[in-house]
């Protein structure tokens, strides 16, 4: 059961944020506000479902009337309960504010503010394979993991590491004991992220057991993410059957876009292709210009691209410090935005 209202600012100027945050700061129940400052992310976090109240800046994201008529109609298409108020349509949009945060989380416990359970509990299976070694296949997998643990039980699985990389970048606490009989030794719980567990290369077995492991742990979760690494070992072979979907994670430089290419050539045959879709992401490593762009990526590779993250050396560099995922660490920074959208794309891919 929630105990907060979630408030989803959309303005081009943060200050707009703070003035959200002093006015619920004492309601009752409380009230978590994020910001964002791009509207098409935005239309994807409401899209998640748990979004109580929307506050709209219309004068600093540069939304005339027309577009501002749109992106209302596409809120609401988004998540039809989601309460939106116009900072510019509304005479005193804080005491609107304090109204709506007041009555959101009742509303919000009776009539459901999450994604429905998938049928039977079969979770969506989701893997991630790199184009070639270092192109932050685990990082994408790790975020994309986290941010859809907000929403349902995610399972983050290890498959494509002899070791157990994982562990470097959160903070692992106990252990769960498997059933008598069960094909995987248990699930790792995540500090920090209650919606999340993991198993780590240790506790992956061999092709032969990978199908049992993959059960138990599918009957943990709703979102089943399998970092598959950069390479298609009898292990990997034996999951890509297995995915409703397939992210392979690429930089912009041409010899990863040239794998990219023979990996998709690769799993293209019967016995290796996924059920469902296959999509790109493309990771910006580089500090300075990149010699392609993402729609050559797109062409080249002949997949879509459902995700861009840019660079931020420094930023991932002081979240693997903390052991902790982007998207925990800094969420309203620019790459965290990215990769929480990554994740909602290839959650809905089908």
């Amino acid at each position: 059961m929630r105990d907060c209202v979630r408030v989803l600012v959309i303005s081009g100027d943060p200050r707009m944020a703070e003035e959200v945050r002093q006015c619920v700061s004492e309601s009752q129940p409380p009230a978590a506000v994020q910001w964002l400052r791009d509207a098409a992310v935005a239309l994807a976090r409401v899209g998640g479902g748990d979004i109580d109240a929307l506050v709209i800046d219309p004068a600093s994201t540069g939304a005339g009337c027309g577009g501002l008529g749109d992106l209302l109609e596409r809120l609401r298409e988004a998540c039809e309960r989601t309460q939106t108020i116009v900072v510019s349509g509304s005479g005193d949009w804080a005491s609107d504010l304090r109204r709506i945060v007041a009555t959101s989380l009742r509303h919000a416990e009776s009539s459901g503010t999450r994604p429905a359970l998938r049928q039977g509990r079969k979770p969506k299976t989701i893997g991630l394979l790199g184009a070639k070694g270092g192109v932050g296949t685990t990082t994408v997998a790790l975020n994309m993991a986290v941010a859809l643990a907000e929403k349902r039980a995610a399972v983050l699985a290890e498959l494509g590491s002899g070791s157990d990389s994982l562990t470097l970048r959160v903070r692992t606490t106990a252990k769960s004991a498997p059933p008598p009989g069960a094909a995987l030794d248990g699930l790792w719980s995540v500090k920090g992220i209650p919606g999340l567990r993991m198993a780590l290369a240790q506790d992956m077995l061999s092709p032969e057991t990978l199908t049992g492991a993959l059960e138990a742990m599918g009957a943990e979760a709703d979102y089943l993410v399998l970092d598959l690494g950069s390479a298609v070992t009898p292990l990997v072979r034996c999951a890509l059957p297995r995915l409703d979907v397939l992210g392979v994670v690429v930089d912009l430089e041409m010899l990863s876009v040239e794998c990219a290419r023979r990996v998709v050539s690769a799993i293209g045959q019967p016995d290796v292709c996924p059920s469902g879709g296959i999509g790109v992401v493309v990771v910006n490593r580089a500090s300075l210009a990149c010699p392609i762009g993402v729609d050559e990526v797109q062409r080249l590779v002949g997949m879509p691209v459902l995700g861009a993250v840019p660079s931020a050396g420094d930023l991932c560099s002081a979240a693997q410090k903390a052991r902790r995922p982007v998207v925990a660490f800094e969420p309203e920074s620019l790459v965290a935005r990215c990769l929480a959208q990554v994740a909602l794309s290839f959650a809905e891919l089908t």
